[in-house]
Protein backbone atom coordinates (compact mmCIF):
# COMPACT_ATOMS: atom_id res chain seq x y z
CA UNK A 1 0.00 0.00 0.00
CA UNK A 2 2.78 2.29 0.84
CA UNK A 3 3.92 2.03 -2.77
CA UNK A 4 0.98 3.03 -3.88
CA UNK A 5 0.69 5.97 -1.80
CA UNK A 6 3.83 7.37 -2.91
CA UNK A 7 2.98 6.91 -6.65
CA UNK A 8 -0.14 9.08 -6.06
CA UNK A 9 1.43 11.58 -4.24
CA UNK A 10 4.30 12.32 -7.25
CA UNK A 11 1.40 12.63 -9.25
CA UNK A 12 0.03 15.47 -7.46
CA UNK A 13 3.33 17.14 -6.94
CA UNK A 14 4.48 16.68 -10.74
CA UNK A 15 2.33 16.72 -13.80
CA UNK A 16 3.93 15.25 -16.83
CA UNK A 17 5.27 17.26 -19.73
CA UNK A 18 4.90 16.20 -23.21
CA UNK A 19 4.65 17.13 -26.85
CA UNK A 20 0.83 17.85 -27.89
CA UNK A 21 1.38 15.58 -30.88
CA UNK A 22 3.48 13.26 -32.08
CA UNK A 23 4.66 10.83 -34.72
CA UNK A 24 3.92 7.37 -33.65
CA UNK A 25 6.68 5.66 -35.82
CA UNK A 26 9.23 7.48 -32.99
CA UNK A 27 6.57 7.96 -30.19
CA UNK A 28 8.26 5.97 -27.18
CA UNK A 29 6.22 2.99 -26.61
CA UNK A 30 6.17 0.64 -24.37
CA UNK A 31 4.51 -2.40 -22.92
CA UNK A 32 4.28 -4.56 -19.45
CA UNK A 33 3.00 -8.04 -20.67
CA UNK A 34 2.44 -10.53 -16.87
CA UNK A 35 1.32 -14.52 -16.91
CA UNK A 36 -0.02 -15.70 -13.52
CA UNK A 37 0.20 -19.65 -13.52
CA UNK A 38 1.29 -20.74 -10.42
CA UNK A 39 -1.72 -20.12 -8.28
CA UNK A 40 -2.27 -22.78 -5.11
CA UNK A 41 -3.52 -26.21 -6.05
CA UNK A 42 -6.80 -26.35 -8.27
CA UNK A 43 -6.01 -23.17 -9.08
CA UNK A 44 -2.76 -23.30 -11.03
CA UNK A 45 -3.46 -22.26 -14.85
CA UNK A 46 -2.00 -24.10 -17.79
CA UNK A 47 -1.63 -21.23 -20.39
CA UNK A 48 -1.03 -17.82 -18.78
CA UNK A 49 2.71 -17.93 -18.84
CA UNK A 50 2.76 -19.21 -22.69
CA UNK A 51 -0.02 -16.42 -22.90
CA UNK A 52 2.32 -13.54 -21.76
CA UNK A 53 5.22 -14.97 -24.33
CA UNK A 54 3.53 -14.97 -27.15
CA UNK A 55 1.84 -11.38 -26.74
CA UNK A 56 5.09 -10.13 -25.26
CA UNK A 57 7.01 -11.12 -28.73
CA UNK A 58 4.60 -9.67 -30.77
CA UNK A 59 4.51 -6.63 -29.03
CA UNK A 60 8.05 -6.54 -29.36
CA UNK A 61 8.39 -6.98 -32.52
CA UNK A 62 5.68 -4.04 -33.53
CA UNK A 63 8.60 -1.77 -31.72
CA UNK A 64 7.46 -1.86 -28.12
CA UNK A 65 9.92 -1.82 -25.00
CA UNK A 66 8.20 -4.69 -22.89
CA UNK A 67 8.41 -5.65 -19.68
CA UNK A 68 7.82 -9.46 -19.75
CA UNK A 69 6.84 -10.72 -16.01
CA UNK A 70 5.92 -14.34 -14.48
CA UNK A 71 4.13 -15.78 -11.05
CA UNK A 72 3.91 -12.10 -9.72
CA UNK A 73 3.25 -10.80 -6.34
CA UNK A 74 1.55 -7.89 -5.50
CA UNK A 75 4.71 -5.87 -4.47
CA UNK A 76 6.01 -6.86 -8.03
CA UNK A 77 2.70 -5.93 -9.94
CA UNK A 78 2.70 -2.50 -8.02
CA UNK A 79 6.00 -1.74 -9.20
CA UNK A 80 5.49 -2.79 -12.65
CA UNK A 81 2.68 -0.88 -12.81
CA UNK A 82 4.58 2.21 -11.82
CA UNK A 83 7.39 1.40 -13.81
CA UNK A 84 5.11 1.30 -16.72
CA UNK A 85 3.54 4.65 -16.23
CA UNK A 86 6.38 6.64 -15.70
CA UNK A 87 8.19 5.52 -18.81
CA UNK A 88 5.45 7.17 -20.72
CA UNK A 89 5.27 10.42 -18.07
CA UNK A 90 6.80 12.24 -22.00
CA UNK A 91 3.79 10.86 -24.07
CA UNK A 92 3.55 8.02 -26.52
CA UNK A 93 1.57 4.65 -26.25
CA UNK A 94 1.53 2.08 -23.44
CA UNK A 95 -0.32 -1.58 -22.93
CA UNK A 96 -0.82 -3.83 -20.61
CA UNK A 97 -1.52 -7.14 -20.83
CA UNK A 98 -2.87 -9.63 -18.11
CA UNK A 99 -2.72 -13.38 -18.36
CA UNK A 100 -4.23 -15.24 -14.52
CA UNK A 101 -6.93 -15.21 -12.40
CA UNK A 102 -9.50 -11.85 -12.27
CA UNK A 103 -12.70 -11.63 -9.75
CA UNK A 104 -15.07 -8.59 -8.88
CA UNK A 105 -16.27 -8.11 -5.46
CA UNK A 106 -18.77 -5.31 -4.74
CA UNK A 107 -18.54 -3.81 -8.23
CA UNK A 108 -14.65 -3.18 -7.81
CA UNK A 109 -12.52 -5.68 -10.24
CA UNK A 110 -9.15 -7.24 -8.97
CA UNK A 111 -6.20 -9.20 -10.59
CA UNK A 112 -5.11 -11.30 -8.79
CA UNK A 113 -1.20 -12.38 -7.90
CA UNK A 114 0.15 -15.87 -7.54
CA UNK A 115 1.06 -15.22 -3.52
CA UNK A 116 -2.92 -14.03 -2.96
CA UNK A 117 -5.05 -16.27 -0.58
CA UNK A 118 -8.38 -17.19 -1.31
CA UNK A 119 -10.01 -18.53 1.59
CA UNK A 120 -12.12 -14.76 2.13
CA UNK A 121 -12.86 -12.33 0.23
CA UNK A 122 -11.82 -9.53 2.49
CA UNK A 123 -8.08 -11.30 2.07
CA UNK A 124 -8.67 -11.10 -1.76
CA UNK A 125 -9.07 -6.89 -2.07
CA UNK A 126 -6.64 -6.74 0.24
CA UNK A 127 -3.77 -8.67 -1.87
CA UNK A 128 -4.98 -8.48 -4.95
CA UNK A 129 -4.73 -5.28 -7.73
CA UNK A 130 -7.29 -2.88 -8.23
CA UNK A 131 -8.12 -2.59 -11.57
CA UNK A 132 -9.22 1.68 -11.44
CA UNK A 133 -5.73 1.98 -9.81
CA UNK A 134 -4.10 0.31 -12.83
CA UNK A 135 -6.76 2.55 -15.31
CA UNK A 136 -5.90 5.94 -12.97
CA UNK A 137 -2.28 5.37 -13.17
CA UNK A 138 -2.20 5.23 -17.25
CA UNK A 139 -4.64 7.94 -17.37
CA UNK A 140 -2.26 10.39 -15.05
CA UNK A 141 0.83 8.79 -17.00
CA UNK A 142 0.82 11.51 -20.10
CA UNK A 143 0.41 8.76 -22.36
CA UNK A 144 -1.03 9.55 -25.87
CA UNK A 145 -2.84 6.51 -25.86
CA UNK A 146 -2.64 3.44 -23.56
CA UNK A 147 -4.63 -0.41 -24.48
CA UNK A 148 -5.36 -2.58 -21.63
CA UNK A 149 -5.69 -6.45 -22.39
CA UNK A 150 -7.41 -8.36 -19.54
CA UNK A 151 -7.42 -12.30 -20.18
CA UNK A 152 -8.76 -13.07 -17.21
CA UNK A 153 -12.19 -14.63 -15.69
CA UNK A 154 -14.14 -11.63 -14.28
CA UNK A 155 -16.24 -13.73 -11.90
CA UNK A 156 -17.67 -13.02 -8.33
CA UNK A 157 -16.38 -15.01 -5.15
CA UNK A 158 -19.37 -15.31 -3.62
CA UNK A 159 -19.09 -19.09 -3.47
CA UNK A 160 -15.21 -19.36 -3.76
CA UNK A 161 -15.24 -21.63 -6.35
CA UNK A 162 -12.88 -21.74 -8.75
CA UNK A 163 -12.50 -24.14 -11.76
CA UNK A 164 -9.11 -25.21 -12.94
CA UNK A 165 -10.09 -24.63 -16.81
CA UNK A 166 -11.21 -21.10 -16.26
CA UNK A 167 -9.63 -18.11 -15.40
CA UNK A 168 -11.43 -16.81 -12.72
CA UNK A 169 -14.14 -17.98 -10.16
CA UNK A 170 -17.64 -18.96 -10.98
CA UNK A 171 -20.50 -18.14 -11.73
CA UNK A 172 -20.89 -13.91 -12.40
CA UNK A 173 -18.18 -11.66 -13.86
CA UNK A 174 -16.36 -7.71 -13.81
CA UNK A 175 -18.87 -5.07 -13.71
CA UNK A 176 -17.58 -2.89 -16.80
CA UNK A 177 -14.70 -0.52 -16.15
CA UNK A 178 -14.95 3.11 -17.71
CA UNK A 179 -11.85 3.99 -19.94
CA UNK A 180 -9.88 6.93 -19.92
CA UNK A 181 -10.04 9.22 -22.57
CA UNK A 182 -7.57 7.93 -25.10
CA UNK A 183 -7.64 4.14 -24.11
CA UNK A 184 -8.94 1.27 -25.26
CA UNK A 185 -9.91 -1.86 -22.60
CA UNK A 186 -10.40 -5.37 -24.25
CA UNK A 187 -11.49 -8.45 -21.98
CA UNK A 188 -11.04 -11.68 -23.00
CA UNK A 189 -14.85 -12.07 -22.00
CA UNK A 190 -18.43 -10.54 -21.19
CA UNK A 191 -19.82 -9.37 -18.03
CA UNK A 192 -20.73 -12.52 -16.27
CA UNK A 193 -18.67 -15.24 -18.21
CA UNK A 194 -15.56 -16.77 -17.66
CA UNK A 195 -12.51 -17.08 -19.87
CA UNK A 196 -11.07 -20.22 -20.92
CA UNK A 197 -7.49 -21.15 -20.38
CA UNK A 198 -7.39 -23.36 -23.52
CA UNK A 199 -6.46 -26.75 -24.21
CA UNK A 200 -3.80 -26.38 -26.23
CA UNK A 201 -0.45 -24.26 -26.10
CA UNK A 202 -2.55 -20.75 -25.86
CA UNK A 203 -5.84 -19.43 -24.36
CA UNK A 204 -8.35 -18.59 -27.02
CA UNK A 205 -8.12 -15.29 -27.01
CA UNK A 206 -4.38 -14.82 -26.90
CA UNK A 207 -4.26 -16.66 -29.47
CA UNK A 208 -6.55 -14.50 -31.78
CA UNK A 209 -5.26 -11.28 -30.13
CA UNK A 210 -1.70 -12.64 -31.55
CA UNK A 211 -3.23 -13.06 -35.25
CA UNK A 212 -4.82 -9.57 -35.61
CA UNK A 213 -3.11 -6.88 -33.62
CA UNK A 214 0.22 -6.91 -35.37
CA UNK A 215 -1.22 -7.18 -38.80
CA UNK A 216 0.21 -4.18 -40.60
CA UNK A 217 -2.27 -1.52 -41.27
CA UNK A 218 -5.23 -3.09 -39.21
CA UNK A 219 -7.12 -0.58 -37.39
CA UNK A 220 -7.26 -1.72 -33.41
CA UNK A 221 -10.92 -1.38 -33.24
CA UNK A 222 -11.57 -3.39 -36.12
CA UNK A 223 -8.45 -6.33 -34.98
CA UNK A 224 -10.37 -6.44 -31.58
CA UNK A 225 -13.46 -7.16 -33.55
CA UNK A 226 -11.67 -10.05 -35.46
CA UNK A 227 -10.87 -11.23 -32.03
CA UNK A 228 -14.37 -11.33 -31.50
CA UNK A 229 -15.52 -13.32 -34.17
CA UNK A 230 -12.25 -15.80 -33.86
CA UNK A 231 -13.04 -16.42 -29.91
CA UNK A 232 -16.55 -16.86 -30.59
CA UNK A 233 -16.01 -19.45 -33.18
CA UNK A 234 -12.77 -21.69 -31.92
CA UNK A 235 -15.14 -21.58 -28.59
CA UNK A 236 -18.36 -22.26 -29.84
CA UNK A 237 -19.89 -18.91 -27.91
CA UNK A 238 -19.00 -19.94 -25.58
CA UNK A 239 -16.41 -17.14 -24.73
CA UNK A 240 -17.42 -13.73 -26.50
CA UNK A 241 -14.67 -10.98 -26.09
CA UNK A 242 -15.77 -7.04 -25.82
CA UNK A 243 -14.21 -3.95 -25.63
CA UNK A 244 -15.04 -0.75 -24.19
CA UNK A 245 -13.26 2.61 -25.49
CA UNK A 246 -12.90 5.99 -25.94
CA UNK A 247 -10.61 6.21 -29.16
CA UNK A 248 -12.01 8.53 -31.41
CA UNK A 249 -10.09 8.16 -34.79
CA UNK A 250 -8.03 5.57 -36.13
CA UNK A 251 -5.53 4.01 -34.10
CA UNK A 252 -2.84 0.96 -35.88
CA UNK A 253 -0.89 -0.92 -33.64
CA UNK A 254 1.67 -1.58 -36.83
CA UNK A 255 1.47 0.57 -39.71
CA UNK A 256 1.15 -0.15 -43.22
CA UNK A 257 4.04 1.30 -45.55
CA UNK A 258 3.88 4.55 -45.66
CA UNK A 259 1.39 5.13 -43.52
CA UNK A 260 1.55 8.14 -41.38
CA UNK A 261 -0.01 7.90 -37.39
CA UNK A 262 0.26 11.31 -35.78
CA UNK A 263 -0.79 10.77 -31.76
CA UNK A 264 -2.70 13.76 -30.11
CA UNK A 265 -2.66 13.94 -26.80
CA UNK A 266 -5.77 13.02 -25.02
CA UNK A 267 -8.29 15.21 -24.13
CA UNK A 268 -9.91 16.11 -20.82
CA UNK A 269 -13.36 14.52 -19.73
CA UNK A 270 -14.98 17.64 -21.37
CA UNK A 271 -14.17 16.79 -24.50
CA UNK A 272 -14.86 13.20 -24.86
CA UNK A 273 -15.50 14.23 -28.66
CA UNK A 274 -12.37 15.84 -30.07
CA UNK A 275 -10.11 13.62 -32.31
CA UNK A 276 -7.60 11.03 -30.61
CA UNK A 277 -5.39 9.80 -32.95
CA UNK A 278 -5.10 10.25 -36.54
CA UNK A 279 -3.74 7.85 -39.54
CA UNK A 280 -4.25 7.46 -43.43
CA UNK A 281 -7.51 5.45 -43.59
CA UNK A 282 -7.43 2.25 -43.90
CA UNK A 283 -10.30 2.28 -47.19
CA UNK A 284 -10.84 6.00 -49.56
CA UNK A 285 -13.46 7.83 -47.83
CA UNK A 286 -16.30 7.76 -50.05
CA UNK A 287 -15.57 3.51 -50.18
CA UNK A 288 -17.61 1.60 -47.55
CA UNK A 289 -15.85 -0.63 -45.24
CA UNK A 290 -16.71 -4.29 -45.14
CA UNK A 291 -18.94 -5.51 -42.79
CA UNK A 292 -17.14 -8.08 -40.26
CA UNK A 293 -18.51 -11.78 -41.21
CA UNK A 294 -20.37 -13.66 -37.70
CA UNK A 295 -18.13 -16.55 -36.62
CA UNK A 296 -20.50 -19.35 -37.55
CA UNK A 297 -20.20 -17.21 -41.71
CA UNK A 298 -16.50 -18.69 -41.34
CA UNK A 299 -17.69 -22.49 -40.83
CA UNK A 300 -17.34 -24.68 -44.23
CA UNK A 301 -20.83 -27.50 -44.19
CA UNK A 302 -19.06 -30.05 -41.93
CA UNK A 303 -18.30 -27.56 -39.40
CA UNK A 304 -21.63 -26.36 -39.55
CA UNK A 305 -23.56 -29.12 -39.32
CA UNK A 306 -20.88 -30.12 -36.17
CA UNK A 307 -22.69 -27.06 -34.37
CA UNK A 308 -26.24 -28.08 -35.38
CA UNK A 309 -25.61 -31.36 -33.76
CA UNK A 310 -24.16 -29.42 -30.74
CA UNK A 311 -27.35 -27.32 -30.48
CA UNK A 312 -29.70 -30.60 -31.25
CA UNK A 313 -27.83 -32.46 -28.58
CA UNK A 314 -27.98 -29.48 -25.96
CA UNK A 315 -31.84 -28.82 -26.43
CA UNK A 316 -32.54 -33.09 -26.10
CA UNK A 317 -29.92 -32.93 -22.83
CA UNK A 318 -31.51 -29.82 -20.96
CA UNK A 319 -33.43 -29.86 -17.76
CA UNK A 320 -35.01 -27.02 -15.32
CA UNK A 321 -31.67 -26.70 -13.34
CA UNK A 322 -30.03 -25.49 -17.00
CA UNK A 323 -32.36 -22.99 -17.90
CA UNK A 324 -31.05 -19.81 -15.41
CA UNK A 325 -27.54 -20.07 -16.58
CA UNK A 326 -28.22 -20.84 -20.47
CA UNK A 327 -30.68 -17.84 -20.15
CA UNK A 328 -28.21 -15.49 -18.88
CA UNK A 329 -25.92 -16.37 -22.14
CA UNK A 330 -28.66 -16.18 -24.47
CA UNK A 331 -29.66 -12.92 -23.01
CA UNK A 332 -26.38 -11.87 -23.09
CA UNK A 333 -26.28 -12.59 -27.10
CA UNK A 334 -24.99 -15.99 -27.72
CA UNK A 335 -26.48 -17.01 -30.78
CA UNK A 336 -25.86 -20.53 -29.43
CA UNK A 337 -27.73 -20.29 -26.24
CA UNK A 338 -31.00 -18.89 -28.03
CA UNK A 339 -30.93 -21.95 -30.13
CA UNK A 340 -30.38 -24.09 -27.73
CA UNK A 341 -33.30 -22.58 -26.11
CA UNK A 342 -36.01 -21.99 -29.18
CA UNK A 343 -34.82 -25.32 -30.05
CA UNK A 344 -35.74 -26.69 -26.67
CA UNK A 345 -39.19 -25.60 -26.29
CA UNK A 346 -40.23 -25.98 -30.10
CA UNK A 347 -39.21 -29.72 -28.83
CA UNK A 348 -40.28 -29.95 -25.58
CA UNK A 349 -37.70 -30.81 -22.21
CA UNK A 350 -38.10 -32.39 -18.98
CA UNK A 351 -39.77 -35.24 -18.21
CA UNK A 352 -43.60 -36.73 -16.98
CA UNK A 353 -45.90 -33.95 -15.95
CA UNK A 354 -43.11 -31.50 -15.69
CA UNK A 355 -42.31 -31.43 -19.88
CA UNK A 356 -42.23 -28.11 -20.67
CA UNK A 357 -42.71 -26.97 -24.27
CA UNK A 358 -43.61 -23.55 -25.77
CA UNK A 359 -43.90 -22.48 -29.57
CA UNK A 360 -44.00 -19.20 -28.22
CA UNK A 361 -40.84 -19.33 -26.32
CA UNK A 362 -39.20 -21.24 -29.17
CA UNK A 363 -39.99 -18.62 -31.78
CA UNK A 364 -38.90 -15.29 -29.41
CA UNK A 365 -35.44 -17.37 -28.48
CA UNK A 366 -34.67 -18.42 -32.52
CA UNK A 367 -35.80 -14.89 -33.33
CA UNK A 368 -33.01 -13.25 -31.36
CA UNK A 369 -30.05 -15.89 -33.10
CA UNK A 370 -31.84 -15.19 -36.49
CA UNK A 371 -30.93 -11.51 -35.88
CA UNK A 372 -27.50 -12.28 -35.69
CA UNK A 373 -27.90 -14.14 -39.02
CA UNK A 374 -27.28 -17.80 -37.46
CA UNK A 375 -28.18 -20.48 -39.92
CA UNK A 376 -29.62 -23.08 -37.76
CA UNK A 377 -31.69 -20.74 -36.69
CA UNK A 378 -33.21 -19.18 -39.55
CA UNK A 379 -33.84 -22.59 -41.09
CA UNK A 380 -35.88 -23.40 -37.91
CA UNK A 381 -38.15 -20.51 -37.88
CA UNK A 382 -38.32 -21.51 -41.83
CA UNK A 383 -40.02 -24.49 -40.67
CA UNK A 384 -42.17 -23.09 -37.74
CA UNK A 385 -44.11 -20.84 -40.09
CA UNK A 386 -44.17 -23.56 -42.99
CA UNK A 387 -46.18 -25.76 -40.38
CA UNK A 388 -47.84 -23.17 -38.46
CA UNK A 389 -46.18 -23.61 -34.89
CA UNK A 390 -46.42 -20.64 -32.95
CA UNK A 391 -47.29 -18.77 -36.22
CA UNK A 392 -49.60 -18.52 -38.90
CA UNK A 393 -48.83 -20.97 -41.57
CA UNK A 394 -47.34 -18.53 -43.85
CA UNK A 395 -45.09 -20.58 -47.05
CA UNK A 396 -44.14 -17.07 -48.12
CA UNK A 397 -42.02 -16.21 -45.01
CA UNK A 398 -41.13 -19.61 -44.68
CA UNK A 399 -39.31 -19.13 -48.27
CA UNK A 400 -37.68 -15.98 -46.83
CA UNK A 401 -36.31 -17.90 -43.96
CA UNK A 402 -34.76 -20.64 -45.82
CA UNK A 403 -33.26 -18.65 -48.18
CA UNK A 404 -31.45 -16.39 -46.15
CA UNK A 405 -30.09 -19.66 -44.62
CA UNK A 406 -28.85 -21.05 -48.16
CA UNK A 407 -26.92 -17.94 -48.93
CA UNK A 408 -24.73 -19.59 -46.21
CA UNK A 409 -24.38 -22.77 -47.91
CA UNK A 410 -26.63 -24.40 -44.48
CA UNK A 411 -27.49 -27.52 -45.99
CA UNK A 412 -30.95 -28.97 -44.53
CA UNK A 413 -32.66 -25.54 -45.44
CA UNK A 414 -31.63 -25.82 -49.06
CA UNK A 415 -33.55 -29.64 -48.52
CA UNK A 416 -36.52 -27.78 -46.94
CA UNK A 417 -37.04 -25.40 -49.52
CA UNK A 418 -37.32 -28.17 -52.06
CA UNK A 419 -39.59 -29.76 -50.60
CA UNK A 420 -41.60 -26.54 -50.00
CA UNK A 421 -41.02 -25.79 -53.75
CA UNK A 422 -42.23 -29.40 -55.05
CA UNK A 423 -45.19 -29.61 -52.07
CA UNK A 424 -46.41 -26.11 -53.70
CA UNK A 425 -46.42 -27.33 -57.33
CA UNK A 426 -43.98 -24.32 -58.44
CA UNK A 427 -41.64 -26.41 -60.13
CA UNK A 428 -41.73 -28.25 -63.28
CA UNK A 429 -40.25 -32.24 -63.21
CA UNK A 430 -36.57 -30.63 -64.97
CA UNK A 431 -36.41 -27.80 -62.41
CA UNK A 432 -36.94 -29.66 -59.52
CA UNK A 433 -34.65 -32.44 -60.34
CA UNK A 434 -31.70 -29.84 -61.09
CA UNK A 435 -32.18 -28.26 -57.56
CA UNK A 436 -32.23 -31.35 -56.49
CA UNK A 437 -28.92 -31.95 -57.71
CA UNK A 438 -27.86 -29.03 -56.39
CA UNK A 439 -28.90 -28.97 -52.90
CA UNK A 440 -26.83 -32.86 -52.72
CA UNK A 441 -23.79 -31.12 -53.79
Amino acid sequence: MRIALIFFAALCLVRPVFAASIDYRTAPKFALVIGNTNYDGALKLRNAGNDARLLGAKLQDAGYTTELLFNTDRKTMYEAIGRLADHLNKGGVGVFYYAGHGVEIKERNYLIPVSVSLKEINIITQQSIPMDYLIQRLKESGAHLSVILLDACRNDPSTLRFEKTYRGIAPTGFVPEKPANGMLIAYATQPGERALDGEGHNGPFALALANWMTKPGMILEDAIKHVMTDVRATTKDEQRPWMATSLVGHFVLVPAPNQHIELTAAKSEQHLDASLTRSQPSTPANEAKPALSQWFELLNNDEQMKLTADINRQAASLNQDDLPKLTQQARGGSVVAQSVLGLAYRQGFGVGMKQVRSNQQAIKWLLLAADQHLPFALNELGEMYYLGQGVPKNSSKARTYFEAAIAQHYTPAKLNLFQLLSESSQMDAATMAEMLKNTLH
